[in-house]
């Protein structure tokens, strides 16, 4: 039982090597899990077949040899549970992966804003805006009037496509 694991492992290792991607290797060793317990399991039969024919055996057994049959396919058994396995391995993969999808879009439409569209001066106007300071703090910093800042506001806004101030927050 032991070594018709092995084999099988072997096997699916071997063809999972010889057909996988980095990027779809979960799923080739779960594809090859059942292609090598068959493989096996037809090598076994075929020479399970070979034997009795050889030895001449007799039809009265044939309790005995429906079990030696049902005992030479337990390496498809067991590339059954090897696809099992790797099925469940990928679902994990798969949800981890949306996951982290879910968070990288999420992060992604906060930090797309492009500064580079910006004036100088809306990007010093946007960097303290987005640091959480009121029109009239702004206008004190960088020595300009508030109708300046809020001229600045509203073009920062245009030009970012963005439509208020914790969307600068979010940066």
């Amino acid at each position: 039982m032991l070594i018709d694991l092995l084999i099988v492992a072997v096997t699916i290792s071997l063809l999972t090597f010889l057909t996988a991607t980095k990027h779809n290797m979960i799923s080739r060793l779960k594809q090859n899990s059942i292609t090598s317990g068959l493989l096996l399991a037809i090598i076994q039969l075929m020479l399970f077949i070979s034997r009795l024919d050889c030895a001449n055996a007799e039809l009265s057994e044939f309790y005995n040899i429906v079990i030696s049959v049902l005992v030479k396919f337990r390496p498809l058994l067991a590339g059954a549970l090897f696809k099992i396995i790797f099925g469940i391995v990928e679902d994990i993969q798969n949800k981890q992966n949306s996951k982290q999808d879910d968070k990288a879009n999420v992060k992604e439409k906060t930090s797309a804003l492009d500064f580079s569209v910006l004036s100088r001066r809306e990007i010093e106007v946007a960097r303290l805006a987005s640091k959480g300071y009121t029109n009239s703090q702004i206008a004190e910093c960088l020595y300009i009037s508030t109708e300046t800042v809020k001229s600045h506001m509203n073009s920062i806004f245009e030009k970012l496509e963005i439509s208020s101030r914790k969307e600068l927050l979010n940066k």
